[in-house]
C-alpha cells in the first residue's frame, strides 16, 4: 500500500511540475505576442492551473498520508519542516493563481501579484525537493 502511495506522490509531483512550468510557459509567451494573444493560447490557462492545483493537492494528501503512516507523525527535523513551509508558499500560490484565473475576465492578465509570486513558488519547489531529498534520502 505505501508503495502505490509513494507511485501517487511522485504522480503528483509531476503534475504541479508540468502545470506550473506550462502556466509559466503560456505567461511568457501571452508577453511575447505583439497585440492581444491568441484565444487559444490563453485557454490553456485555466487548464494548467487546475493542472499544478491537483498535483499540488495530491502532493499534500499522499505526503500528510506517508508521514503519519510511515513516520507516526513524529518530528523528523528542522529541515523537514522548512520542506513543510516551502510546500505550503507553493500551495497558496497554486490556490491563489486557480481562484484568480477562475475570477478573471477571458485574455484579461493574471494580477500583478501573482506574476511576482509564480517565479517564487518555483524556487520554493527546487527548495522542498532538495529538503526532501536531505530529509528522506
Amino acid at each position: 500500500m505505501m508503495t502505490f502511495v509513494k507511485i501517487l506522490h511522485f504522480f503528483g509531483l509531476m503534475l504541479g511540475a508540468a502545470g506550473g512550468l506550462g502556466g509559466m510557459m503560456v505567461a511568457i509567451q501571452a508577453k511575447r505576442a505583439e497585440g492581444a494573444p491568441a484565444p487559444a493560447l490563453l485557454a490553456l490557462r485555466p487548464r494548467f492551473s487546475t493542472i499544478t492545483l491537483a498535483g499540488v493537492l495530491l502532493l499534500w494528501l499522499t505526503g500528510l498520508w506517508l508521514w503519519l503512516v510511515g513516520y507516526d507523525g513524529a518530528f523528523l527535523s528542522g529541515a523537514f519542516i522548512a520542506k513543510l513551509v516551502a510546500a505550503a508558499f507553493i500551495l497558496a500560490v497554486a490556490v491563489a493563481g486557480f481562484l484568480a484565473i477562475r475570477r478573471a475576465k477571458p485574455g484579461s492578465p493574471p494580477p500583478a501579484l501573482l506574476q511576482k509570486l509564480g517565479p517564487l513558488a518555483g524556487l520554493a519547489s527546487y527548495l522542498a525537493v532538495a529538503l526532501a531529498v536531505y530529509v528522506f534520502g
